[in-house]
């Protein structure tokens, strides 16, 4: 079996992450891969660095009819088994390649976002069409909304996405990179890691940590992620805090040293989530979290048990369950050992590689 995975990701995403993390699961267990993305890339570069073949996969737009048909022929040349789209280009490209192409490959697409999907005659025929053997949604929450979109649920297979527990994993607390970030070693560390935007709820986090200083609490707020760095979220951080007592990383390529000095991790997003990477991160590294109760967090966390949920907006909600962790640490020593758990059982690489696989086979003869 030979499979294409396509991808239109040009920098580092969670999406070009999965991409690569399968592919190499995949030839581990035999079967050939290619992945086609944009040369010079990030995708690209990690894939050569990894040894996995590759293939200028470049659209222009949305619907690049050239790149699609290039495509067609790379299917027929290679007699490509498996094409798997990842990402919305991808889908498209794929979708054209397929019909064009006299090679007809199991076409598999993976949907890894919570977004509304568009209810436009042609969003209609591309997610409706039987050209698609089979959908991948990342969460049972995405593949809901694939079901209510009128997709025939035998078509779609909920494999959630895998975490690399070679680099996240739960270590001995390195005091040295926490002085670094000009900790002490005592500090109380509470962190979000996530992009700066509304979506992500940086501001929701930043209410329930002034409802915690006026408590009386001492901890560290630390923010990671791209833009985390920028002045705005300063401003706002410190409109309602006044004290030093937050940390803005910007965008890091070191979150698992981060989750290892982190007391307690936080997602308090509102929209735009599916299956949240940085709780899986945390999960792996035996960090308790606390997460807005949104799409697939509840896949995630069980609350009370690997973990604390709250209401998407509730600020006060999310303080409530900081300040029942920050009290207990019997209960967040208990949630972490829950979360490791919970981790190996459902969000590795390897399950990830092993249910996408079992797609695969039941199209390909």
């Amino acid at each position: 079996m030979k499979i294409l995975h396509v991808s239109e990701a040009f920098g580092w995403s969670g999406g070009a992450a999965q991409c690569v993390f399968l592919a190499d699961y995949l030839r581990k267990k035999g079967y050939e891969n290619i992945i086609a993305c944009p040369e010079g890339g990030d995708l690209h570069k990690r894939s050569l660095s990894e040894n996995i073949r590759t293939y200028d996969f470049s659209p222009k737009n949305k619907t690049d009819l050239k790149a699609s048909l290039a495509l067609a022929a790379f299917l027929e040349k290679e007699n490509i088994s498996v094409i798997h789209a990842h990402h919305p280009k991808a889908h498209n490209a794929s979708l054209l390649a397929k019909f064009f192409s006299k090679n007809k490959p199991a076409l598999i697409v993976s949907r890894r976002v919570s977004h509304i999907l568009p209810n436009n005659f042609l969003a209609r025929l591309k997610y409706k069409t039987k050209l698609v053997d089979a959908y991948i949604p990342v969460c049972d929450y995405v593949k809901k909304m694939l079901i209510d979109y009128g997709i025939e649920k035998e078509r779609i297979f909920t494999v959630y996405s895998g975490t690399d527990k070679n680099k996240y994993r739960k270590f001995p607390r390195d005091i040295i990179f926490k002085k670094d970030l000009g900790l002490n070693e005592e500090d109380f560390v509470i962190s979000l890691i996530g992009n700066y935007s509304k979506d992500k709820g940086q501001h929701i986090f930043i209410e329930a940590l002034n409802i915690l200083k006026g408590k009386g609490y001492r901890f560290k707020a630390l923010f990671a992620g791209k833009n985390t760095d920028c002045e705005e979220l300063k401003r706002i951080f410190a409109s309602k805090i006044k004290e030093d007592i937050g940390l803005f990383l910007g965008l890091r390529s070191d979150v698992e040293k981060i989750l290892n000095i982190t007391d307690i991790n936080v997602n308090a997003a509102v929209k735009g989530e599916a299956l949240s990477g940085s709780l899986r991160e945390a999960m792996a590294c035996g960090v308790p979290s606390v997460a807005a109760d949104i799409a697939g967090n509840s896949e995630i966390l069980k609350d009370g048990e690997n973990g604390f949920l709250f209401k998407p907006g509730d600020f006060k909600g999310l303080s409530d369950k900081l300040e029942t962790l920050i009290k207990n640490e019997e209960l967040r020593l208990k949630m972490s050992k829950a979360a490791l758990s919970s981790f190996e059982e459902k969000f590795t690489v390897e399950r990830m590689g092993e249910e996408t696989l079992k797609v695969y086979l039941k199209f390909v003869s």
